[in-house]
């Protein structure tokens, strides 16, 4: 919580909690898009002044970006690595358009 607000950044909150960076960072990923619904976005920037609600939703966005960028990254990665998989050991992996699933 302290790092989705702004007050310590990531590698201040790895210090103090003894957790490595790398760690922190896939918890943050995981967890901030789960954890904050609607209602507690709403309550929170109510309760905030105007340059910390736009502080917070600059934040917000950069946090969504990244996370976005590492879905990519993934499906790029998974992408390839099927691609690969099919060229070197001539294994059909992805569906052909319009073919009938098998009845087992």
């Amino acid at each position: 919580m302290e790092i989705q607000s702004g007050t310590i950044g990531i590698r201040a909150a790895s210090r103090k909690h003894k957790i490595c960076r790398p760690t922190l960072q896939k918890w943050i990923n995981r967890l901030s898009v789960i954890n904050l619904g609607e209602d507690l976005s709403n309550k929170l920037l109510a309760a905030m002044t105007e340059n910390k609600k736009i502080q917070a939703l600059e934040n917000k966005v950069i946090e969504l970006t990244k996370a976005l960028e590492l879905s990519k990254l993934k499906v790029d990665g998974l992408q390839t690595m099927v691609k690969v998989a099919e060229e070197d050991f001539k294994i059909r992996i992805r569906k052909k358009r319009g073919s009938k699933q098998s009845k087992e």
